[in-house]
């Protein structure tokens, strides 16, 4: 399998806070990188991503959601393994087209690291 490398998010210098996988708070994103925090996942409360990091997708697939039909894969901690949120890949919702290549982190997978 080989050795996985991390990237480490040093956010002290940009004021924003870094968000870890609540699994084993390998890094995953900061808050400048939010679009938006009125989304909710399975598990509750979501953000909506420009980029993440350290993660794994799952395979492609089409879920029916409130906004519409999109073809979308989960994202994991390429450390742990733990779910934390999904990556849109495509929509064919034209109000919609701005979320494609984005993610979602869920609130209640992730940890605010230091």
């Amino acid at each position: 399998m080989g050795i996985r490398y991390s990237t480490y998010i040093d956010s002290e210098k940009t004021q924003a806070t870094t968000f870890g996988c609540s699994g084993c708070r390998t890094h995953l994103s900061t808050s400048g990188l939010i679009l938006s925090k009125d989304y909710r996942g399975h598990t509750g409360d979501a953000y909506l991503m420009d980029q993440v990091v350290n993660v794994t997708l799952g395979r492609r697939e089409f879920r029916t959601m409130i906004t519409g039909r999109y073809l979308v894969s989960d994202i994991m901690c390429h450390q742990c393994g733990h779910r934390v949120g999904w990556k849109y890949h495509q929509t064919d919702e034209k109000n919609q087209k701005f979320k494609e290549g984005r993610y979602i982190l869920e609130v209640n997978t992730i940890v605010k690291c230091k």
